[in-house]
């Protein structure tokens, strides 16, 4: 009775840590802090997430990079936003675009942490419509620059895909990802 006692309490505890997730924290002091943060965090999403659903780090990273200016705009400070992920949920937690003016029918969405942020930027890269012709291509194991070609519905910026695919290009290649 007392091993069982002790099984069940180590269970419990086992499954109230899983609740209770601690996410990496993501650093946005410097450029390698940033890169090197957001590498760890992708690594701990995907210890538990199946292989087929994972979206290249250099693609997470750029996007990041390029939406939060390498980790120091308000949204990533002040949100935990590292997509510029909106919500269109007035009573969730968010942040309005210009923090002056009145609530335009959608937010950028708060996080409690920015691994939290990546960790519901890769389900959305997962799950959303939009994003389909990217999983075909990461299906028929197309490169991360063919991926970025399918991020046109991601931004408004026409050239959105060319400057996902310059920062992999030019600054994600010194990294060990």
């Amino acid at each position: 009775m007392k091993y069982l006692i002790m099984a069940l309490l180590i269970c419990f505890a086992s499954y109230k840590s899983l609740a209770n997730k601690n996410y990496p924290e993501i650093l946005t002091d410097n450029k390698d802090n940033f890169v090197n943060s957001l590498s760890y965090c992708i690594d701990w999403i995907y210890y538990d997430l199946p292989r087929d659903q994972h979206i290249p780090k250099e693609l997470v990273i750029a996007q990041a990079a390029l939406e939060t200016g390498w980790g120091k705009s308000r949204f990533a400070n002040e949100g935990n936003n590292l997509f510029g992920i909106r919500t269109y949920d007035k009573e969730g937690e968010w942040l309005l675009p210009i923090p002056w003016t009145k609530w335009p029918g959608w937010g950028v969405k708060k996080y409690e942490s920015r691994c939290e942020s990546v960790m519901d930027y890769v389900r959305i890269i997962n799950e959303l419509w939009a994003y389909e012709e990217l999983r075909k291509v990461r299906d028929n194991n197309g490169d991360v620059f063919e991926m970025a070609d399918k991020l046109e519905n991601y931004a408004k910026n026409p050239n959105y895909t060319v400057l996902v695919k310059a920062i992999i290009k030019h600054n994600l290649g010194n990294y060990d990802l």
